[in-house]
């Protein structure tokens, strides 16, 4: 049994549909790569964290599972192995996991020659394949071109798998283990705030320039921010220079439910910014994070003394 809990799962969602869902051609969709880590506790293996480690280089000529780690990739491994094994107990990385974007989950070749590097060390590592699409169509890609695809019901969009032999090296067979996801109700439910995660990432969480379409979101913000606050003097203004003072209580009353509603969703789209930081490449989070976090205090400042202006409203009128 693998226990995966909520945290790890929506890690590997995220950064697979990052690099493949409909904001992408279908032909550009990238696979991604990443390690567990974890502990071994008797047969069951406990993950703790998820890595999302690198993604495919673009090359329409190249055959599936094509993809190469780098030095930085490797290096990156090694790190974070280092602070796995520093926490109180020691854990270690307990296997890895990689997307099939749009097709079947199976192990290939060089799967399984992956997964034989972690399994000759530790015999319960696992390698865990997720497809976006078997996710959120519900379906299992047939076998054979031209044969009816699976329908599924509350499937989470992957299997997970671990060598028979380790001894029969990359001619080893292969057999599917059982999982248990903690932290939803049910399946039902599982799927359900899944698929609109996915519409969240699809929608919000780029695979590139992700500074710049974060600071674009930000500085909007802002200015309509500004806007709301300026628009609510203006006409506060022009109610006193009417002569109709008695309404501007309420005025000012429902101006500012407007702005703090404003002030509330915008919030709420900095909880998921700040979220999907956690699901950057290892490798991009000490160049991204930092700038992400200076974005998003330009957004702090600005609202930081809301109550202030409003009360200044309120007594000048």
């Amino acid at each position: 049994m693998i226990i995966i809990p909520k945290k790890v799962y929506l890690t590997v969602v995220a950064a697979a549909v990052r690099f493949a869902n409909t904001r992408i051609p279908k032909d550009d969709w990238l696979e991604v790569s990443g390690i567990f880590t974890g502990r071994n506790e008797g047969d069951y293996v406990i993950i703790t964290e998820a890595y999302p480690i690198m993604h495919q280089e673009l090359d329409k000529n190249a055959v599936i599972d094509q993809y190469k780690w780098s030095d930085e990739d490797y290096e990156s491994l090694y790190i974070i192995d280092d602070k796995a094994f520093s926490r109180d107990p020691p854990e270690f990385v307990v296997g890895w996991w990689h997307s099939h974007p749009g097709f079947k989950i199976m192990m290939s070749y060089i799967d399984i020659q992956t997964t034989l590097s972690y399994q000759q060390n530790n015999p319960l590592a696992i390698s865990l394949v997720f497809n976006p699409t078997r996710l959120i169509r519900q379906i299992e890609v047939a076998d054979k071109k031209g044969d009816p695809d699976k329908q599924l019901k509350n499937d989470p969009g992957f299997k997970i798998f671990r060598l028979d032999n380790v001894n029969h090296g990359t001619e080893a067979s292969y057999h599917t283990i059982d999982y248990r996801i903690d932290g939803y109700e049910s399946m039902e439910q599982l799927i359900t705030l899944t698929q609109k995660f996915i519409v969240d990432v699809t929608n919000f969480f780029p695979k590139d320039n992700i500074p710049k379409t974060y600071n674009k979101f930000i500085s909007e913000r802002i200015n309509r921010f500004d806007s709301l606050i300026l628009g609510t003097e203006e006409y506060l203004t022009t109610l006193a220079h009417r002569g109709e003072k008695t309404r501007i209580p309420e005025v000012l009353e429902n101006q500012s439910q407007e702005i703090r509603k404003f002030v509330a969703e915008t919030s709420v789209k900095i909880k998921s910014i700040k979220e999907f930081m956690d699901y950057l490449e290892y490798k991009e989070k000490e160049m991204i994070v930092p700038q992400i976090e200076s974005i998003l205090h330009k957004w702090d400042e600005t609202v930081s003394g809301l109550d202030k202006k409003l009360k200044q409203l309120s007594k000048k009128f």
